[in-house]
């Protein structure tokens, strides 16, 4: 499963949208979008990227950790622009 598939299936576990996310986490809802897209091109760099992931991951009922690791090996896979 990918970072943004897996974001996505757990918002929609959670029972969040999009915007109920974006006032929780503080992130634009455009951006999370995006994220569940695949598309981290928005985050402002790989740095902020996992940065966000970690911030997320808490509030998804998601390990930090795991979150970051799969972010990590998608990226040196080359599937994050």
């Amino acid at each position: 499963m990918s970072v943004g598939s897996t974001l996505a299936e757990a918002r929609i576990r959670s029972g969040l949208t999009l915007d109920d996310l974006a006032q929780a986490s503080k992130f634009r809802a455009s951006i999370l979008g995006a994220m569940e897209a695949g598309d981290f091109s928005h985050c402002g760099g790989l740095v902020y990227a996992r940065g966000q992931l970690r911030a997320l991951a808490p509030l998804l009922g998601l390990d930090p950790d795991d979150l970051v690791d799969l972010f990590t090996d998608e990226v040196q896979q080359g599937l994050h622009r």
